[in-house]
Order: structure tokens, then C-alpha cells, then sequence
């Protein structure tokens, strides 16, 4: 029978789950304090306690992990939106069962002394430096990975818009989200999605009508051709960009941002767009 000791599990787990929701984090090209994302490991180093549970079915690991994968995200990176908040959740968890997968492998082929993988928890009874080692390896094999596959972080992540609407303008801080491909269907201009309550009022012009599809639902947003619209990014760098403006009543953040930013505005996508 294989010796768990409870303070090497748990320092194992705290250092895979940090380089975990750092991993994450790149894939979701977001910014979080390592604050967060240490107090995040350390919930899921909680959880690795389950490995001292008996052996689950697979159905039963699964939908374990899923729920301890939960806090895990909560705490690493708050809570901006059900459709943010879910895109991470199964991020992390992803990578987790990824990681854990790998482990099994190589447990059941190679037979290493130390390595244990019970209840997709993993437990090394090996020297500190050697895993810290192993753990870095893992991280930048897997960071390779990622920018093979196209999924590199932005340069980006959040910006300044300075926008005139129907001859009125306005600034707002927003977030460029991954997730965004909003574009108006005729021209093929990506729209930037604002709170209502941000922007200025309509403009006399009819508006484009934007079909979208959210976690929620399906629905159509009310958008509008920006006179002029530039996004200022930290560091001093800037781009002027023709997109429409899409408001809606939904808040998009808990203060932090009042828009979302498509990431094809950053790339220069916009330029090849004449004006209709």
C-alpha cells in the first residue's frame, strides 16, 4: 500500500495547480494578480484531500473534479459573467484532467517510484527539487504546445476607447475578449459590444441589426457605425479602428470595463474594409 503523507500531497498539488491557472490564464489571455492564482492552488491543493477517499468510479471522479474545479476558479479568477466565469472553469478543469491523464500514462508504463495517481489526484514522493524541475518542464512543454497550436497570449488585454458616436464622444475602459466575433453581417466590420448606460444616446440613423449567441441564448443587438473610434492600450501604444458600437443592458463587468473588444481590432483585420 502506497504512504501518503499530507503535507507533501498537498505542497505537490499547490505547485501543479498554480502553474495550472498560470497555464490557464495564457490560454484565456487574461491578466490575474499571482495573488489570486496562489490563493486558487491553494483550494485545489485542498481538494487533492479526496485522493485519501477510496477509489471512485469513473463518473463519479469526473463529476468530482468538476466540482472542485469550481472554487478552484472562483477564487483564481472572480467572477465576471456566466459565460467568462464557465470559459474558465472548464479551462482549468481541462487542463487538469490533461495533466492527470499524462500522470496515469506514465505511472502505468514506466512505474516510477513516488509517482502515485489516485481519484485524478497526483502524489510525488520524490526530492523537492526534482519535482519543482519536473513541474517547470511540464509548464514550458506545455506553453510550446500552446503557441504551436496558435493559442499564444495577446499583447493585449485591456484598453482605453475613445469613440464618437453620432457626433458625440465618450471614453470607455474595456477588455478584449477571445471570445468575441461579433461582426455586422453587410460589411463585415467587427462591433464592439458596450453597456447602454456608457454610451451616449443612439444616433438618428437606423440601426444594423447583430445576431449573436451567447451561453444565455440567441438575440439580436442594435448597433451603429462609429464616427471615429481608437483604442489607447497600457504602455502607450494605440490604433484607430472602423467597427460598429452594439449596446446592451446586459453589465459586463463589476466596474472594471464597460466594453468588449473583438480581437480582430488588434490585428489589423479592420484595414481591409471600405467604408460603406
Amino acid at each position: 500500500m502506497q504512504t501518503v503523507y499530507v503535507d507533501v500531497l498537498v505542497a505537490v498539488n499547490l505547485m501543479i495547480d498554480y502553474f495550472l491557472l498560470l497555464l490557464a490564464t495564457k490560454f484565456l489571455h487574461i491578466t490575474v494578480r499571482r495573488r489570486r492564482l496562489l490563493l486558487g492552488a491553494l483550494v485545489g491543493a485542498a481538494g487533492s484531500l479526496v485522493i485519501l477517499l477510496p477509489p471512485l468510479p469513473p463518473a463519479a471522479d469526473f463529476l468530482l473534479k468538476l466540482s472542485i474545479s469550481l472554487p478552484v476558479a472562483l477564487v483564481a479568477f472572480g467572477f465576471h459573467g456566466l459565460r467568462a466565469f464557465l470559459r474558465q472553469v472548464l479551462s482549468f478543469f481541462l487542463l487538469s484532467f490533461a495533466f492527470a491523464g499524462i500522470l496515469v500514462a506514465v505511472w502505468y508504463f514506466l512505474a516510477p517510484n513516488g509517482l502515485f495517481v489516485k481519484n485524478s489526484v497526483v502524489y510525488f514522493d520524490v526530492p523537492p527539487l526534482l519535482l519543482i524541475g519536473l513541474t517547470l518542464l511540464s509548464y514550458f512543454v506545455l506553453r510550446l504546445l500552446q503557441r504551436v497550436t496558435g493559442r499564444g497570449p495577446l499583447q493585449h488585454t485591456v484598453c482605453q476607447i475613445q469613440l464618437v458616436l453620432g457626433g458625440q464622444a465618450c471614453s470607455l475602459q474595456a477588455r478584449v475578449d477571445t471570445g468575441s466575433s461579433l461582426k455586422e453581417p453587410f460589411s463585415g466590420l467587427p462591433v464592439i459590444v458596450a453597456e447602454k448606460k456608457a454610451l451616449p444616446p443612439p444616433p438618428k440613423t437606423p440601426a444594423r441589426v447583430i445576431p449573436f449567441t451567447s451561453v444565455g441564448g440567441e438575440g439580436l443587438l442594435q448597433a451603429w457605425r462609429a464616427d471615429s473610434c481608437t483604442l489607447h492600450f497600457p504602455g502607450g501604444g494605440m490604433c484607430r479602428a472602423e467597427c460598429y458600437i452594439a449596446g446592451t443592458e446586459q453589465k459586463l463587468s463589476g466596474g472594471e470595463y464597460q466594453a468588449l473588444v473583438p480581437p480582430s481590432l488588434l490585428e489589423g483585420e479592420t484595414e481591409k474594409y471600405k467604408k460603406l
